[in-house]
């Protein structure tokens, strides 16, 4: 059981991580698209993303990105080399390769056991995914976006506490289980291949976010 003070300042919390966790996990999910490059968004991006290393790099991409069609398609390419095609730059973007890697530490196979456990708990929890979103269940993004569905939930069930309990036992569960064994060597392996600014100013901005993620849920969880 967490300590009420605690659960209060989680609770408070819960909305603001919500929201990064959904930006990150748009942003992996699939290749940049138009929406990325409207003016208002850009401006709530600004203000919401956290004064971390890699935000002024990421905006000056998107800035860059408006005004320039050819670096526009650049980054679209990038995330094909990083996410989906076969080659040099994938970074696999997969729980299963990184946490049940082949006996020559190779990356392993897809669909394995944290591949089956998290299509079980999406199918529990019916989570919606938004249109393209067509990713085998292990995947950086699906994680992400689920944890800030449960950040959304604390949100919205504030005035239950078992509910609230309930809500931030699962995210301790997720965040433990199935990020933390392999997300920072996922983000290493992201900025390090990254040919845009994009994705490199992306990787630092999610390694600061989950560091910090990562010690909240293990000092008050």
């Amino acid at each position: 059981m967490i300590e009420p003070a605690i659960c209060l300042e989680l609770v408070e919390e819960s909305g603001t991580r919500a929201i990064l966790y959904n930006i990150f996990a748009d942003a992996l999910a699939r290749k940049l698209d138009v929406s990325w490059l409207n003016p208002h968004f850009q401006a709530q991006l600004s203000k919401g993303l956290p004064e971390a290393e890699g935000k002024e790099e990421l905006l000056t991409a998107l800035t860059q990105a408006v005004h320039e069609t050819e670096y526009f398609q650049k980054v679209q390419l990038d995330y094909d080399a990083l996410f989906i095609v076969p080659g040099a730059k994938l970074i696999f973007p997969y729980e299963s390769c990184y946490t049940h890697r082949n006996v020559d530490g190779t990356f392993g196979r897809l669909w394995q056991e944290p591949a089956q456990d998290m299509y079980r708990i999406l199918k529990e929890w019916e989570i919606q995914f938004a249109e393209g979103w067509d990713l085998i269940p292990d995947h950086i993004a699906i994680e992400l976006f689920f944890m800030g569905n449960l950040c959304r939930l604390v949100t919205e069930r504030r005035g239950n506490e078992d509910e609230v309990q309930k809500l931030l036992e699962w995210e301790k569960q997720i965040f433990v289980k199935h990020l933390c064994p392999w997300v920072f060597e996922l983000i290493t392996n992201l900025e390090r291949k990254a040919d845009t600014g994009f994705y490199c100013g992306m990787a630092k901005l999610l390694q600061a976010f989950l560091k910090e993620e990562e010690a909240l849920i293990t000092t008050f969880y």
